[in-house]
């Protein structure tokens, strides 16, 4: 691909713009909901709605990203997609109180990976500057990830173990957090 989108690409620029939007929204419930303590209550306190909000949100962007999957195509778009997919049925099965958190987390997770690895990859054929935001995004969320996991295999709560997963968390935020701008860029890149 050039710097155009051909016009399927072109019709799935709703997507990419719905994707964004909803993940920039479940971005800021996001940090809410670890920000106001809501993440660690025994009892849920004024903003402990922001947390199934942002669940469902979540579940709309990757919805959302399943058909700009499908028109960037490739070869890693069935991964990218049976990943999206996989994070919605998992949001699903969180909300409707199906599957606990603790379990849902490292199979949504294992899911995320494979998205993150899907723009890392599809974002090599793209235009310069989605080319250059989805590999922050994407190398970002991978390495933070290995890294986290990584860490659960140091000494429980030594200094390496923080220090190894404090950097893990800031590269994987760098890659969540830019997501949505990702979906954004490629929103506007595909109405050109």
């Amino acid at each position: 691909m050039t710097g155009t989108m051909t016009g399927t690409r072109r019709d799935t620029s709703g997507f990419a713009l719905a994707a964004g939007v909803a993940g920039a929204a479940a971005n800021v419930l996001l940090i809410l909901f670890f920000a106001s303590g809501e993440a660690w209550r025994d009892v849920p306190g004024q903003l402990a709605w922001t947390g199934p909000v942002n669940d469902v949100l979540v579940a709309v962007q990757f919805a959302a990203l399943v058909p700009v999957a499908v028109a960037l195509g490739g070869r890693v778009a069935v991964a990218g997609v049976a990943a999206m997919a996989g994070v919605v049925v998992l949001q699903a099965l969180l909300l409707a109180d199906v599957l606990e958190f603790e379990t849902q987390v490292w199979w949504v997770t294992g899911c995320f990976v494979f998205v993150f690895a899907w723009v890392l990859l599809v974002s090599r054929g793209l235009p310069r500057t989605l080319r250059r935001c989805g590999t922050v995004v994407g190398a970002g969320y991978l390495a933070g990830a290995l890294l986290v996991w990584g860490a659960l295999a140091l000494p429980s709560e030594s200094a390496g173990q923080y220090a190894v997963g404090g950097i893990g968390v800031v590269l994987g935020a760098i890659g969540w957090l830019g997501l949505p701008v990702w979906s954004l860029l490629l929103a506007r890149g595909s109405r050109r």
